[in-house]
């Protein structure tokens, strides 16, 4: 299509060359009625010429090659009537040829230079649009490397720059060390550099976070290797990660497109390795939780079988030690007690030690169903439940009634005998409330660290299960006063 082009303008610069020749006129008459004609159908042929030598694909030089057919053809099928008015005004048929060769080379003109920004545009959507389907891949990535070795790939393929890498930044050698290239860079460079700071282009696009792009890269003083064979490059800052290069043995070889798609993979590139870091950082907590699961485990095995068997003898001995000899100065009963607090404080630590930090299958569950249940699990003879709670609320029901079951039992065990507890509803969660004798300001906020008590008997980790059991679930748990100067728990849901 670009060679009919060039026909054409040769076959317009011949009709124009004929004019000049031929033409009996004055100078300026010649001039402005041939040569300049002539010198336009060259630039004609000059323009399509660089057009196929040009970046551009052989559809976008087909594009440009049909704007000019039709620009010639537009202003020479409008030409053509006024032709045909001159030839019956006597106008010779040899004037009338030169006037339409003149503006179908004005109209060819017109169109490669309209058909240029076309299939420009065209080419740079196409490219865009080719760059964010294949940079979907890097979001399958879940690691540096592999994120790295996606976008070097992506850039030799559908960005067509084949000398192509990545630098990360490494805080162990405070350089930017070579994480990925792409294969033709391999090929022509056994080992890629490490950059220092103040020694390389790659080091000053990092540490100022600016993309630079370079003509000629040997003329600038700050270059790595003023030997090297890399002409023009494009350096794309990877903002904290560190940069993605591309480089041209040719120099002026990259365009304002391909800046642009540059930036564009080097922003994808960024975002995916913050991705990755994410991930990494997920992996590594859920190895964290599993070692320390596993060391939970192995805890609640001593606290269940080592503690509780001979916790276990020493009760039965008690009784059969109070049955044979009885108890007249009560010191069986002192004995008693301890071990029954010994054992209060294992099944408050068990229970402790199996809450962790996260929950199990959650379901909406009633609050006023949960209270009952919890409420039949408490030490409570003369005390009251009022329960004006009436929605229900996403939770692990086990792990519901052991929140519930402790703060009814805490409010019990810190009030008086017939102390009346309550669970009522928030815009943003419940309550639960006591008319008990409260908690002062001062504990409001160390009541549920773990060992807090002012209950001799207690073990001091109720509170410390009530608000792990909150927290696995992303709720927020706080003390306050309630209406009738008792004790207030109030759980937020989360936003």
């Amino acid at each position: 299509m670009s060679g009919s082009v060039c026909v054409l303008a040769l076959s317009l610069a011949g009709v124009h060359g004929h004019h000049a020749v031929s033409h009996q006129e004055s100078v300026l008459s010649t001039v402005l009625g041939a040569l300049v004609p002539l010198a336009l159908t060259l630039l004609l042929a000059a323009l399509i010429v660089r057009t196929h030598r040009s970046d551009l694909s052989d559809g976008a030089v087909r594009i440009v090659a049909l704007w000019a057919f039709a620009g010639g053809l537009a202003l020479g099928g409008t030409a053509g009537f006024a032709v045909f008015h001159l030839l019956l005004e006597g106008v010779t048929v040899d004037q009338a040829l030169y006037f339409v060769a003149t503006t179908v080379t004005v109209g060819a003109l017109f169109g490669i230079i309209a058909g240029r920004y076309d299939a420009h545009n065209r080419q740079k959507a196409a490219l865009i649009e080719a760059l964010q389907e294949a940079t979907t891949e890097l979001s399958e990535a879940t690691t540096r490397r592999d994120v790295c070795d996606r976008a070097v790939e992506i850039a030799h393929r559908v960005l067509d720059i084949p000398l192509s890498g990545v630098w990360l930044y490494d805080e162990a050698e405070a350089a930017l060390v070579p994480v990925a290239v792409a294969e033709p860079s391999r090929q022509r460079f056994e080992t890629p550099p490490t950059y220092r700071r103040g020694e390389s282009l790659s080091w000053t696009a990092f540490e100022t976070g600016t993309l630079h792009t370079y003509d000629d890269v040997t003329r600038e003083a700050t270059v790595y290797n003023s030997e090297t064979v890399i002409r023009s490059e494009i350096i794309v800052p990877l903002g904290e990660f560190g940069v993605m290069n591309f480089g041209s043995t040719t120099a002026d070889s990259f365009e304002s497109l391909d800046v642009t798609v540059a930036r564009l993979l080097g922003t994808a590139t960024t975002a995916a390795l913050r991705r990755a870091d994410r991930e990494e950082q997920l992996r590594r907590r859920r190895r964290e939780l599993r070692r320390q699961n596993e060391r939970l485990d192995e805890f609640t095995s001593v606290v269940s079988h080592d503690l509780r068997n001979p916790l276990s003898v020493a009760i039965g001995r008690l009784e059969l030690a109070r049955e044979t000899l009885g108890d007249p100065d009560g010191d069986l009963n002192a004995v008693e007690g301890a071990l029954n607090q010994m054992e209060s404080l294992i099944n408050d630590l068990l229970a402790l030690a199996r809450q962790g930090q996260t929950v199990g299958e959650t379901r909406p569950v009633s609050l006023a169903d949960a209270a009952a249940d919890a409420w039949g699990l408490v030490r409570a003879d003369r005390a009251t439940l009022d329960v004006t709670a009436d929605r229900t609320v996403d939770a692990d029901p086990e792990r519901l009634r052991q929140l519930l079951t402790n703060l009814f039992q805490n409010a019990v065990t810190h009030g008086s005998a017939d102390v009346t507890v309550s669970l009522g509803e928030t815009p943003d969660g419940f309550y639960v409330a006591d008319d008990g004798p409260g908690i002062s300001p001062e504990e409001r906020e160390t009541v549920f660290d773990a060992g807090h008590t002012t209950d001799p008997d207690g073990s001091g980790f109720g509170l410390t299960i009530v608000r792990r059991v909150a927290e696995a679930h992303g709720w927020s748990i706080t003390a306050g006063e309630s209406e009738t100067g008792g004790a207030r728990f109030d759980i937020e849901f989360e936003p």
